[in-house]
């Protein structure tokens, strides 16, 4: 009986020492810090999932190119979130959605009203480089898409490079959008649009990474109890 004891206490305690390291940019309502406690819708909604499946989980903040760089070392194991491609979907294992967020056009107040990709038509749009929008983004080509990095915030270089005229309008996450702008004052020096492009948020795996199948075994767990609607439900009533 003792040596039975034993062996549960430890396989126990195996199973909660694995460690799965996941790695994201500073992009909340998705994904951030506070103090040194990560935060976020994303960020709690795959502690829960692997919680229901005893894995600890180790975040990582870096810079977006940076996570996709350690990611393809296989230094850590995933990366939260990420948007489907067909290329990211030969690259990487990518699993269930998350859940349905959108991206939304801001524009200098020079700019012509936009209400379609149409309207962009000979305009200098900006987006984050290596980020996906939609099929539809990615295959226009009446205006010219200028990819804009940063060591820091993305997003926000984004906003900034709007409200100066380096370019005339921009694709930015429509819950960081608000966020930022506040942040940075540019109320008044930037225009948010209608229009929106929808877009499905997933975890990004190494390719074939065995967390991918305890993900989604904990996926559906925390989807059939409520879990994930009541996280989402947190951060926009909160908003």
């Amino acid at each position: 009986m003792k040596y039975a004891i034993l062996i549960l206490i430890l396989l126990s305690f195996n199973s909660y020492a694995k460690e799965m390291k996941v790695c994201f940019e500073d992009f909340l309502p998705s994904a951030g810090m506070k103090g040194d406690k990560p935060i976020g819708i994303d960020v709690e909604i795959i502690s829960a999932a692997m919680k229901t499946q005893n894995v600890k989980i180790k975040f990582i903040m870096l810079p977006w190119n940076r996570c996709i760089y350690e990611l393809d070392k296989k230094s850590i194991d995933a990366i939260i979130p990420m948007v489907y491609s067909q290329e990211r979907d030969e690259k990487y294992s990518l699993g269930t959605s998350m859940r349905t967020r959108g991206n939304i056009l801001i524009r200098n107040p020079k700019t012509k009203e936009i209400n379609s990709l149409q309207d962009m038509s000979g305009l200098k749009v900006g987006s984050a480089k290596g980020y996906v929008i939609s099929k539809e983004y990615t295959e226009a080509t009446n205006f010219t898409k200028v990819d804009i990095t940063s060591s820091d915030e993305v997003a926000a270089k984004i906003l900034k490079e709007i409200a100066n005229g380096s370019v005339d309008c921009g694709i930015v996450d429509m819950d960081s959008a608000y966020i930022l702008i506040k942040k940075l004052q540019l109320e008044k020096k930037v225009i948010i649009s209608n229009f929106k492009l929808k877009k499905a948020s997933h975890v990004g795996f190494v390719k074939n990474s065995p967390y991918l199948n305890l993900y989604e075994k904990g996926f559906k767990i925390i989807s059939d109890n409520g879990q994930i609607k009541r996280i989402i439900d947190k951060y926009y009533h909160n908003k």
